[in-house]
């Protein structure tokens, strides 16, 4: 069940390693977030365009508000039997 909401979560790039952002931003082709002051990446940029990528596809949050309805739907239907 944790997983699933840290599926959902906005919350899971701020938790992430710098590596694991790094496989992200590699993951969906996001560019520019290397920093040549530090030889590090600028998490903030990773985060942002993650973030905006998450909010262009809000469709989980209603499939599953969808299929808790559903089954709270075929529940009721049950008892009804």
């Amino acid at each position: 069940m944790k997983k699933i909401f840290d599926f959902i979560s906005v919350n899971k790039y701020y938790r992430m390693e710098d590596s694991e952002l790094e496989i992200e931003a590699s993951k969906w082709k996001i560019r520019g977030y290397g920093s040549p002051y530090s030889n590090g990446i600028d998490r903030n940029i990773i985060i942002d365009t993650l973030l905006r990528k998450d909010n262009a596809n809000n469709s989980r949050y209603a499939i599953i508000i969808s299929v808790f309805a559903l089954m709270m739907s075929l529940v009721s239907l049950l008892a009804l039997y």
